[in-house]
């Protein structure tokens, strides 16, 4: 009773209570203070590890993501690789059908000539029996070789020769056309037919009737001559005489030829005929001639003269190898 009625004691009694509340309160802030920092420092760790976990996993994602696209790749590559391999496969199916029918031929080609060891036997012989005889033959064949080479290098050797012969005598038949010419325009004015003969051909062929230059194989001798602008008053029949010689003019003793005059303008001249034609002459014509020596004939030069019962025609020249 005593202390409730004091009043000094009551205000004691509230402050304590009221420092010991606040005490409390402070304990509590404290608490409070302590747990909010550690939850807060507890926090920005956790943040921390998760973005540590977060920059790991978007590592790893971006490392797969590598790996799926290089895989896309390599499944393309053996997607074409596999399409390639298929068609492959079926050629090869293709030509293993094929072997199989080649072989099934041959099969039943085997099967339908079967022959004995002794008749194998036999025809091995005679292969070797061709062998041999083919190996002779060649033999024969190189040996025959080498003679044609030895032969063709004769022949080159020849060939020169001819050659160097033929250049010769070449410059030997424009020089004596040279000659003929100034000959041909002294007898024109001489003894003038009134006509010329013109576009000689000689050919001379052996007694095979064929081409050659040969003086030994000279069997026949052709010449072949046009008459052309004939004047109508010597359209008429006349007679051609021809008459061959050597390069200087000399009648060939090998030639068969007859003594006969030919006019010129101072009287007839000689001359040895080795052949005559009697023609009827038109404006234009072609005509040959021909003789046959009676032996064998030199190498050399020759000249080939055309005269008429009217006067000279002209000349050509030809040689011999």
């Amino acid at each position: 009773m005593s202390n409730l009625n004091n009043p000094t004691n009551n205000n004691k009694t509230g402050f304590q209570v009221a420092i010991a509340v606040l005490f409390v309160f402070l304990l509590v802030a404290i608490g409070g203070i302590y747990h909010f920092s550690n939850e807060s420092n507890t926090h920005a760790h956790k943040t921390v590890q998760l973005k540590s976990a977060l920059s790991e996993l978007n590592d790893e994602r971006l490392g797969l993501e590598a790996e799926v696209s290089q895989l896309t790749t390599n499944y393309d590559l053996e997607i074409e690789k596999n399409t390639a391999l298929e068609v492959k496969i079926v050629d090869a199916e293709e030509k293993i059908k094929g072997l199989k029918g080649r072989i099934s031929k041959i099969k039943r080609a085997l099967s339908k000539t079967k022959i004995s060891n002794e008749e194998m036997q036999q025809r091995i012989a005679e292969l070797n029996t061709s062998k041999e005889e083919l190996f002779a033959e060649i033999a024969t064949l190189q040996t025959n070789n080498k003679d044609l080479t030895v032969a063709k290098e004769s022949l080159d050797v020849e060939l020169a020769v001819v050659n160097d012969e033929n250049t010769q005598l070449t410059a030997q038949v424009e020089d004596l056309n040279a000659q003929n010419t100034k000959i041909q325009a002294r007898l024109f004015t001489l003894a003038p037919a009134g006509f010329q003969a013109t576009r000689f051909q000689i050919q001379i062929a052996d007694k095979k009737e064929k081409l050659t230059t040969k003086a030994k194989q000279a069997r026949a001798i052709k010449v072949d001559f046009d008459l052309a602008n004939i004047p109508t008053a010597l359209q008429k029949e006349h007679e051609i005489y021809l008459v061959v010689t050597d390069g200087e003019g000399i009648p060939v003793k090998k030639i068969a030829s007859t003594p006969m005059d030919v006019p010129t303008a101072n009287g007839a001249l000689k001359v040895e005929v080795a052949g005559v034609e009697t023609i009827t002459l038109n404006a234009n014509q072609k005509i040959s001639m021909a003789f046959q020596p009676t032996d064998k004939m030199d190498a050399g030069l020759y000249n080939v003269a055309l005269w008429s019962n009217v006067g000279y025609l002209g000349s050509a020249a030809f040689s011999l190898r």
